[in-house]
């Protein structure tokens, strides 16, 4: 009985992890969107998952073995491998994007120029891979013969530039999770310093298995997990205001109460949005939204360097939790001040507040929270004295959008 050549079994081996690697990608790539991250998060991952299945239709070539440098004229063999190199290249630029999109900054300290030096800086790497492996530079980056194509040491300078956009994102991710306070964060950010090692273990595979798609053995079991991850950290985030609901404020709650004593207390504050109601029946609905995701915005932009956290509890209430020494005293002067400096929306933004200090690690999370309800109760009913003077200026807004 005649042997099949090994050569003959491998391809259709090679053809299989292609085909699974495609089919993977491109399910993962329509079921991402918007709820499961920001827009620039989602987009960045998407634009990740394109430049690997970019490699892997690159990487059909395998198929063909060494015929493939003398198959096809020079130029496109040149071209092809680019491709590949450039789709690595890509996917390390897009993961880096990703992970800058989930890097908690101020807007203060966010340019509004498209074309700062931090913009130029992000894409210079990139478009040095990309002038070194499309132009006729790339003859310092490798070389054909008639049955394989040699690298030069300028291929060595190409990684240093995708390693550059890795180690940033490997950064920016154990800088998250150092500032992480729950544990659905800390997995998602411990998920993101571990994709380095992928691109590491590739780099080593690819070394041993010069004929075999090594990246795509990889891809798989990294991207979804990476998707996993967001999508579970979604579970614990409300889709309108993407600050935490009502059940990732418990458990955070929870775990606090459980630490807190007269020297680490656990400040809890009770936060309504006056008149919310009337901002719905005279503005609308969306004008509404707009409301809670200007407030919302507010309640995040001041809590970014505080030990504490902002949830969305229901409706237009939201609830603020954690050992900040500061909170209770300060708290509405912050949202005060942040809601002043909001240019989303043009009126003026009114809220009621009820805070709790907990020293007691045997209380429930119901328990106080009920404690921050009644001083709530009581500063709405203060507050709500003249409410005619609010409506007549939401009545004058909407007249003058007319």
């Amino acid at each position: 009985m005649n042997m099949i050549p090994l050569e003959y079994q491998i391809k259709p081996f090679i053809l299989l992890i292609l085909l699974v690697c495609l089919i993977s990608l491109n399910i993962i790539y329509f079921k991402c969107n918007e709820s499961i991250g920001n827009k620039r998060e989602v987009r960045a991952f998407k634009g990740m998952l394109v430049s690997f299945m970019v490699y892997c239709f690159e990487d059909i070539r395998l198929l063909i073995g060494d015929d493939f440098y003398t198959l096809f004229p020079p130029v496109i063999v040149c071209f092809i491998i680019a491709v590949g190199f450039g789709a690595m290249s890509f996917a390390c630029y897009f993961w880096f994007l990703h992970v800058y999109a989930s890097l908690h900054i101020s807007s203060k300290f966010v340019s509004k120029n498209k074309f700062s030096f931090l913009t130029i800086l992000i894409n210079l790497p990139l478009f040095i891979c990309l002038v070194l492996l499309f132009t006729p530079l790339h003859v310092y980056v490798f070389e054909l013969t008639d049955t394989i194509a040699v690298f030069k040491p300028m291929m060595g300078f190409i990684l240093l530039m995708d390693y550059i956009y890795l180690i940033s994102a490997t950064a920016i991710s154990i800088y998250n999770r150092s500032k992480a306070r729950t544990k659905p964060e800390k997995r998602k950010y411990s998920s993101q310093i571990l994709f380095i090692l992928f691109f590491t273990i590739s780099g080593i595979l690819i070394g041993f298995l010069l004929n075999l798609p090594a990246i795509e053995l990889c891809v798989i079991p990294v991207v979804l997990k990476l998707f996993v991850e967001l999508q579970d950290s979604q579970i614990y985030t409300d889709a309108l205001t993407k600050l935490y609901n009502r059940r990732r404020m418990t458990e955070f709650m929870t775990e606090e109460i459980a630490t807190c004593s007269e020297a680490n207390p656990l400040t809890v504050i009770m936060v309504d949005l006056d008149y919310f109601k009337s901002i719905n029946d005279i503005l609308g609905h969306d004008e509404g939204d707009k409301a809670l995701i200007a407030f919302s915005g507010a309640l995040r932009e001041i809590l970014l360097s505080k030990d504490a956290v902002a949830a969305r509890w229901g409706g237009d209430e939201f609830v603020v939790a954690g050992k900040e020494k500061e909170l209770s005293d300060n708290f509405r002067e912050w949202l005060s001040d942040a809601l002043k400096d909001n240019k989303t929306i043009n009126y003026e933004l009114l809220f009621s507040t009820g805070a709790y200090v907990c020293t007691t690690p045997g209380m429930t999370c119901e328990q106080v929270l009920k404690q921050a309800d009644d001083v709530l109760y009581k500063d709405k009913e203060e507050r709500h004295k003249n409410t005619g003077d609010y409506v007549s200026k939401l009545m004058a807004v909407k007249n003058n959008g007319k």
